[in-house]
């Protein structure tokens, strides 16, 4: 089970957004709402951008900076968030998954994703026109979030199934 609250910050210097920031020289500069994607076919994920894009204004109002992990590439990356408005914020590709493995979001078995309430969810998702399209990145990668202040985890959500749902302005809530 994952303990740890602190990151590893030469990890953090490794991985650098789309502009070329290391993830480690956001922390330094503020506090910040880490949201960890499984890949960009997956329908909650879907979801879940499409609802933070809806609480955009609310997540930064209280000062807390979006940032984005997913394990595509770029090029898919830019294709995904475009149509959410969420172009802008800096997103880190982490394709081998290093950067998920140390905020402990583990690889799902078969009963996280194929159990009777992700089928339900999923299908409520499809009715908000969230469908499914072509996986980018490993498919059994669990998703989280999590407010980070100071190299320091102060508050975490890792799904413990594929179609858990969060409840984002409060997790962006400083504490």
């Amino acid at each position: 089970m994952f303990q740890a609250n602190h990151i590893d910050r030469a990890l953090l210097n490794a991985y650098t957004s789309q502009d070329g920031q290391p993830l480690a020289s956001l922390l330094e500069q503020r506090r910040l709402f880490l949201v960890f994607l499984r890949h960009f076919g997956c329908t909650f994920c879907r979801e879940a951008v499409a609802e933070i894009s809806e609480k955009r204004k609310a997540i930064e109002a209280q000062g807390m900076p979006l940032a984005f992990v997913h394990l595509g590439t770029e090029e898919k990356a830019r294709w995904f968030f475009t149509p959410y408005g969420l172009v802008d914020l800096p997103r880190f590709s982490d394709p081998d998954g290093r950067l998920y493995q140390e905020f402990g979001l583990v690889r799902a078995e078969l009963r996280q994703y194929l159990n009777r309430e992700s089928i339900v969810r999923m299908l409520g998702a499809f009715l908000h026109g969230h469908f499914v399209g072509f996986p980018a990145g490993d498919i059994q990668r669990m998703p989280g979030v999590f407010l980070l202040e100071n190299g320091e985890i102060r508050k975490a959500f890792r799904h413990k199934l594929v179609s858990d749902r969060p409840d984002y302005l409060a997790l962006a809530t400083p504490t």
